[in-house]
């Protein structure tokens, strides 16, 4: 029996040896990532180092950024990996609701591009969905397309590294702890900062960032198991008296000062303690430089404690040489990560949407999905605008994924607001409120009003049976006091009331290309003509007209107002009459316009913007409210129909027929600012097919823009053989 006894102690003993030394009794190492926003990109740089030193990960815990970085690196995601995407990500795109400019419509594109604020407004919590400036979408189905394979509800102790995210439920004020659940949802949470974030929504839960109640988890990841711990701090160090400057300085010292007491039993229970130098960044430096900055810093921390890594080895009960492995994603490129998609459905919807929505997304069931196309998918369906959230969620069955769109209908009432200024008019704003209504057929009711020198309201009912195809009922009344030139010279001023009354059907296809039709009433009721001698006298009497339309407009640009590349194309026609059928007893006259510009990149700072437009009436009789306009810096400056001319600032009538042939030289100096130069030419005749015999005109401008938030700020000098002046034109804001 003692020899039987002895003969076993001598395997396990020789056993024993020859494992590895992972399988050997050693004590469990947790690795404590805190929060602070921007500055958790440091941690990035501190676990490189950790790594480099070969200590085993056993646990991770983090609070906010410390979440996302812990809960990517628990799944296998390596620093080196992190950095590039930390790098490679559009941050201003990121922390924002905006929807990428390609997937929009092109009239959620003009309103981007008219209105400077857009506030949505309810009387319900529930239908504004708030609480905080930024959404967070984008944010959010990035973590979704991060964490690719764990999208179900999991126990977080079983990830590669085991891991855990704190937040807090501001129902109560407690402290919740992520140890299972969807983890983007719970990556999501944690960073959720009140005020800025909307709360995430769990079960009776309201969650934000777990900051307030333990922002440095040391606590949680001993509860999971660990007996040594390091950990990397990224907050900044309480303020001074002479420190508390700002509203945003003691705003973060009541936070810091909420959890101090936590925070400092925390730290007396970290065995190796990083704390990172953040002077000069705070949580909101997302920009390139900072990021960057931060991450060496990160690492330069852990590098400057080497020989307390090492010794720690000693205490975790390893040899200082020992190397520990670590669990690695095999990436390829993140576009072409795809997986197999069994069913696709779409919450929030009626089974006869599936069909076009699945048209639209471009996406098949029973097939393999890439996530470049599912984000697609997710953008068309952000991009339609019918949706206040839209997220999805993947549901693992034996034969692939069931894909889910989770779809949440927007009800909202919205107020935009657009303000420019500019040489000419000086200011004006223009305000408008939209309500979308709880109808069987989809609809909404829009009232805008424009004050400046000329005002105007209008009022649109638009039916929405299908996505983007749209009924639109309109009434619209302006009051317009406008200046007409002569070869540079104010000739008279006008002032009449116009109203007008619209029905038309619209379509959209392929979000960059838009088809109207429709029918109009108007009516001009002239008040005044100043006219500055008597050659320019003329009688222009009340009057109104029925008139049928057809719009083609089709626009890929890359920016609205300083594209770099793109193509915009635009094609009307509008038959006139004043009894649904003639005009002045006799055949109908029409205008046909057109107009296109193509936007080209030659260089990473220079582009070149050709076009060419023109406008043609055809029939006789064609009264004063619908003569060619000409002058200006951009389409309907003043009047509808009015086109752009550089040399020429004002308004000028022009013969029935003209075409305008253009050059757009633009160099960006800086990130934001341009110098142009345009050259332009046009003929024009009252016949068409003598258009080339007749006038030619010329004229160029010379010009310096700013891409700012507010709209862009532009300046220009030009001259043209029409009006044989230098002409000023500076204006600050988007068109309107």
């Amino acid at each position: 029996m003692k020899k039987q006894l002895s003969l076993t102690l001598v395997l396990l003993s020789c056993l024993f040896l020859v494992l590895p030394v992972s399988a050997q009794q050693r004590k469990k190492v947790g690795v404590v990532l805190s929060g602070g926003g921007a500055k958790g990109v440091a941690h990035i740089g501190a676990l490189k180092v950790i790594r480099d030193a070969g200590i085993p990960i056993d646990y991770i815990a983090g609070t906010s950024m410390g979440s996302i970085i812990g809960g990517l690196s628990a799944i296998g995601y390596t620093p080196e990996q992190l950095e590039k995407m930390v790098k490679e990500q559009n941050w201003n795109f990121l922390l924002s609701d905006r929807i990428k400019r390609s997937e929009q419509t092109l009239a959620e594109r003009q309103n981007s591009e008219t209105y400077i604020i857009s506030i949505p407004f309810s009387k319900t919590l529930k239908d504004r969905a708030l609480g905080g400036v930024i959404q967070g979408q984008n944010l959010e189905n990035l973590f979704q397309n991060l964490t690719l394979g764990y999208h179900d509800s999991i126990n977080f102790n079983k990830l590669p590294i085991p891991f855990a995210c704190v937040s807090e439920n501001i129902v109560n004020g407690s402290k919740i702890v992520f140890h299972d659940g969807v983890l983007s949802t719970a990556m999501r949470a944690s960073m959720a900062i009140p005020g800025v974030f909307t709360p995430v929504r769990l079960d009776s839960m309201v969650l934000v960032d777990g900051g307030m109640v333990d922002n440095y988890p040391v606590d949680v990841v001993k509860a999971m198991g660990a007996e040594i711990i390091i950990g990397v701090d990224v907050q900044n160090n309480l303020r001074t008296a002479g420190e508390l400057n700002s509203a945003a300085d003691i705003l973060n010292q009541i936070v810091s000062l909420t959890g101090q007491k936590i925070y400092l039993e925390n730290i007396k229970e970290t065995n190796t303690y990083i704390k990172v130098d953040v002077q000069g960044y705070s949580a909101a430096s997302f920009n390139a430089p900072a990021l960057d900055t931060l991450m060496h810093r990160g690492e330069e921390a852990a590098r400057s404690q080497w020989n307390e890594l090492i010794a720690l080895k000693k205490k975790i009960g390893i040899p200082e040489d020992y190397k520990a492995t670590y669990p690695e994603l095999e990436l390829s490129t993140y576009e072409s990560k795809d997986f197999f998609v069994k069913e696709i459905m779409f919450s929030g919807i009626e089974d006869d949407d599936k069909k076009w929505m699945m048209r639209k997304c471009k996406l098949l069931e029973n097939s393999n999905v890439t996530m470049e196309q599912l984000e697609q998918a997710l953008s068309i369906l952000r991009g339609s605008q019918a949706y206040s959230n839209v997220s999805y969620k993947l549901a693992n069955t034996p034969e692939g994924y069931n894909l889910i769109f989770l779809l949440e209908k927007k009800y909202e009432k919205n107020i935009n607001l657009g303000i420019r200024f500019d040489s000419e008019e000086i200011a004006s704003m223009l305000l408008n409120a939209t309500l979308s209504l709880k109808t069987k057929v989809p609809s909404k009711v829009s009232a805008t009003g424009r004050l400046g020198k000329r005002y105007v309201a209008r009022l649109d009912y638009t039916l929405e049976p299908i996505q983007m195809r749209n009924f639109n009922f309109a009434y619209q009344f302006e009051y317009n006091d406008i200046n007409i030139y002569n070869h540079g010279d104010r000739a008279y001023n006008t002032t009449y009331k116009y109203h007008e009354g619209e029905f038309s059907f619209s379509d959209v296809w392929f979000n960059n290309l838009r088809f109207a039709v429709g029918a109009r009433f108007e009516y001009f009721k002239y008040k005044d003509f100043l006219y500055t001698g008597p050659e320019y006298n003329m009688v222009v009497k009340p009057e109104h007209f029925f008139s049928y339309f057809a719009n083609i407009h089709y626009n890929t640009y890359d920016k609205g107002y300083f594209p770099t590349k793109g193509t915009d194309f635009k094609v009307g026609y509008s038959l006139y009459t004043d009894n649904l059928t003639q005009y002045n007893d006799h055949a109908p006259f029409s205008a046909l316009n057109a107009s296109w510009t193509e936007a080209f990149q030659v260089t990473n700072r220079f582009a070149l913007l050709p076009s060419i437009y023109g406008r043609v009436l055809i029939g006789r009789d064609v009264p004063y409210p619908y003569l060619n306009a000409l002058g200006g810096n951009y389409f309907g400056r003043f009047l509808p129909q009015q086109m752009p001319f550089a040399g020429i600032d004002n308004l000028e009538f022009t013969d029935n027929s003209i075409v305008v042939a253009a050059l757009k030289l633009r160099q960006r100096m800086g990130s934001k600012n341009y110098i142009s130069l345009i050259g332009n030419v046009a003929v024009s005749d009252n016949n068409f097919f003598d258009i080339l015999k007749d006038k030619w005109m010329y004229g160029f401008s010379l010009g310096y823009g700013y891409d700012s938030m507010f709209g862009p700020l532009e300046a220009s000098l030009g001259y043209s053989n029409q009006s044989k002046k230098v002409g000023f034109y500076i204006n600050l804001g988007f068109y309107f």
